[in-house]
């Protein structure tokens, strides 16, 4: 390994440390609570050290949402290449975002809650930039996979792929919420396993779309 290289791989993996600090202590404290004190006390690198790899917590925080989104972009590329049918990707679908909701929360709640609008104005960070390219290039894989669908017949012809993205996104995101928040009560209530409720809560979003609806799986 040259030098060069040895000195860039040092500098991911200090970046990296930092980086899982900023996540741990954002779970904990909450992003607004957390200080760059608090940074340097859990990840053990000074503040100046710090500054040398991130010009700002927030920068932590786009880094974060950028790895989150890659992860379900790399994921959603698998998912769509699958061999099977239109349901079958759509359940891999739906299972790759239950995975980016729990390895990726901090990820989540940013894009969830971001103002598009906002952040399309004025100027962006490089990591900002990368995060909005992210967003468009999985919103495009999405849509791609829902005009398939409707040209293969299993969507129905007035579906609109575009927008339908958008709407089963918020669906799949709200349904994945209850689960954590409510799911033991739910899955005590119907007597079944949270895989069960998820999938139940999956299949009801995609029939709202499907020309023929499939079974449940629950009587």
């Amino acid at each position: 390994m040259g030098r060069e290289n040895k000195k860039d791989s040092v500098a991911a993996l200090h970046r990296e440390q930092i980086l899982k600090a900023a996540g741990q202590l954002f779970s904990q404290k909450g992003y607004e609570q957390t200080t760059i004190a608090d940074l340097s006390e859990a990840s053990g690198y000074s503040r100046r050290t710090i500054y040398a790899y991130f010009e700002s917590k927030e920068e932590m925080l786009y880094h974060l949402i950028e790895k989150g989104l890659q992860a379900l972009k790399a994921e959603i590329e698998d998912s769509v290449s699958l061999q099977g049918d239109f349901v079958t990707r759509y359940k891999a679908i739906c299972q790759a975002m239950r995975r980016y909701q729990k390895n990726h929360p901090h990820s989540v709640a940013h894009v969830n809650n971001a103002n598009a609008a906002s952040l399309e104005g004025g100027e962006l960070s490089e990591t900002a930039k990368r995060i909005l390219l992210l967003g468009t290039e999985i919103n495009r894989l999405l849509t791609a996979f829902l005009q398939a669908g409707k040209e293969s017949g299993m969507v129905r012809r007035d579906v609109v792929p575009a927008l339908s993205v958008f709407v089963l996104w918020s669906g799949i995101t709200s349904l994945l919420t209850l689960a954590e928040t409510k799911g033991a009560f739910l899955c005590s209530q119907f007597s079944i396993s949270e895989d069960q409720l998820l999938d139940y809560g999956f299949q009801q979003l995609i029939n709202s779309i499907l020309e023929v609806r499939i079974s449940d799986g629950l009587q």
